[in-house]
């Protein structure tokens, strides 16, 4: 009766991991898709808003998810601190420091980092550059987006395989 117990918590347990791995997949693929409608919120507040730039990510924060929503109000925060601070290498360090809440993949990472470099011409007469500059970040998380569905079926079989055959391994051991 022990034994049977120990198996039924085994194949409890090795559900569960798939379930946490499965669960990862989904996460990573959310953070990802919520990044590119973050590039796209910026680029419409950049061409329609007109506002200074610490006001823009405040508004765009109250608009996004978390953790994105937490990284533009430190950014906007540490902006308005930091009236001549180098917005790129600002934009870096905090997504340094957000960068374990957000389970991006590294294109997507590479990515936000480039967010940061179109905030240097994020004045009036340069509203072009800073958007071209947002273009490639776009077509990165695009190609991620992509890249992530099309390996989600076989990660997820293999997760469950993976996690069903140790459970299994385990009840012939404890057997």
């Amino acid at each position: 009766m022990l034994k049977l117990c120990g198996c039924v918590c085994i194949l409890a347990a090795s559900s569960g991991m798939a379930y946490s791995c499965i669960l990862t997949l989904y996460r990573r693929l959310r953070q990802t898709e919520l990044l590119s409608e973050l590039v796209t919120a910026m680029e419409g507040e950049l061409t329609y808003s007109r506002c200074p730039l610490p006001e823009l990510l405040e508004r765009l924060s109250r608009h996004i998810s978390q953790p994105y929503a937490a990284l533009l109000q430190q950014v906007s925060s540490r902006m308005e601190e930091k009236q001549e601070a180098d917005i790129p290498l600002l934009w870096e360090e905090v997504c340094a420091q957000y960068r374990r809440q957000m389970s991006l993949p590294p294109e997507a990472y590479e990515a936000l980092l480039k967010i940061g470099e179109a905030f240097s011409y994020s004045s009036y007469s340069s509203l072009d550059a800073s958007l071209k500059l947002l273009q490639p970040a776009r077509r990165k998380l695009d190609a991620a987006i992509r890249d992530q569905y099309a390996q989600l079926a076989g990660k997820r079989k293999l997760y469950c395989c993976l996690c069903y055959t140790a459970g299994l391994f385990s009840i012939i051991i404890l057997l």
